[in-house]
């Protein structure tokens, strides 16, 4: 509407980056993560199949980021604003936090328009009632283009950056396939730090469309701080989403006491895990090497090997489709020892 009454031209934004190369959408005619498309509210996703990758209208795209939050490797990106500056903003939030002596922060993250607007309207009403709370002194709003524009990656660099917690307000604004898929990236995230031995609910949404709304939340948001880091992470947050998430994994690892081998994660959501193989099945044809977008699947030039590396690997499912013998299936987890990171013979 606001549009629709302006008088001249003007260049829409483009809110997306996209790398075919690392696109898990399809290999070899056969269709593995179909996350983007799936949770797009405005069809601006589609499947190229004669060029075995995704395409984006940038007209029909709104800038929401629900597909760079849902897409395990990374293929696609956040443009507007970058991962890598949305972590500046997190980490120098936390930073001067704790600086000035504040502990146990939980981090808000709320919409730009209908968050802010909520927020400011509960201040208001807790200056003016007596029995209305605002927001407590250890929760920290920063507002987002679009909350489903911020996914674990970022959720557990916060953590790793000393936030207790991790919240996002839902203000009516999000389609329903992008809270489902922020709560399945929290069901994944949280079973990774409760894996590791950090006590607690670490990750929430909170739902609501007014202030009143807000107000009837405070026990949620006065909620018991669960357990952080020891030690705050110094890294930056990378172009890569890859890379930012090893970057946490690595920091939340290190200050784990657990001694557990693998972490096993929900099956819906997870990108990371492993593969099982039935060696009986297997022919070590290696058309599942040729199907693997990440590399987490190798043969040996010098001998019939398939090897695999557990790190590399995005739990698309082309190599499980790819299969001719169905000898391959997923293994949703987080392995703990540095045997996730080698490449391991899964078949000779």
């Amino acid at each position: 509407f606001k549009v629709r009454s302006l008088v001249g031209e003007f260049e829409k934004p483009k809110f997306f980056n996209y790398k075919q190369k690392l696109c898990a959408h399809s290999r070899n005619e056969k269709i593995g993560c179909n996350a983007c498309i799936d949770v797009c509210s405005a069809s601006a996703i589609s499947s190229e199949k004669n060029r075995q990758q995704i395409k984006v209208n940038p007209n029909l795209c709104v800038g929401c980021g629900a597909c760079t939050t849902v897409c395990p490797t990374g293929a696609i990106s956040y443009a507007y604003p970058r991962p890598a500056e949305q972590g500046i903003k997190i980490k120098t939030l936390l930073t001067a936090y704790a600086k000035a002596g504040g502990k146990q922060a939980a981090l808000l993250l709320h919409s730009q328009e209908g968050g802010t607007r909520l927020l400011g309207d509960l201040g208001r009403m807790a200056r003016l009632d007596a029995a209305i709370h605002g927001v407590p002194a250890r929760v920290l709003p920063l507002g987002l283009f679009h909350t489903a524009s911020v996914g674990l990656e970022l959720w557990l660099s916060a953590v790793a950056y000393g936030a207790s917690q991790v919240w996002v307000l839902i203000t009516g604004e999000e389609a329903p396939q992008y809270r489902e898929a922020m709560r399945e990236q929290m069901d994944v995230a949280q079973a990774i730090l409760a894996g590791l031995g950090y006590q607690g609910e670490h990750f929430r949404l909170l739902e609501a469309k007014d202030a009143r709304d807000l107000a009837e939340l405070d026990g949620q948001l006065q909620a018991t701080p669960a357990q952080g880091v020891a030690q705050a992470a110094g890294f930056a947050v990378q172009a890569d989403k890859r890379a930012t998430l090893e970057l946490a994994l690595d920091h939340l690892m290190a200050q784990s006491t657990v001694q557990a081998e693998a972490i096993p994660l929900p099956a819906t959501g997870s990108p990371l895990g492993a593969l099982a193989i039935n060696k009986d099945a297997c022919t070590l044809c290696l058309s599942c090497v040729n199907a693997c977008p990440a590399s987490a699947l190798q043969d040996n030039p010098e001998r019939p090997q398939l090897k695999f590396i557990e790190k590399n690997c995005v739990q698309c499912g082309l190599c499980v489709k790819t299969c001719p013998e169905n000898a391959l299936s997923l293994v949703p987890q987080l392995r703990l020892t540095a045997q996730r990171k080698d490449a391991v013979v899964l078949n000779e």
